[in-house]
């Protein structure tokens, strides 16, 4: 479900600005690649 919302976050802000976009999406990746998840419900 975090990661869900995660990338919902990232999406919604490409609609307005896509570098911030693009900086959340390179920071979530970075985190899954280093086996990071992000915890939630």
């Amino acid at each position: 479900m975090a990661l869900t919302r995660k990338l919902l976050v990232v999406t919604a802000a490409a609609k307005h600005d896509l570098p911030d976009a693009a900086r959340r999406l390179d920071r979530l990746m970075k985190d899954l690649d280093e086996g990071r998840f992000p915890e939630g419900d």
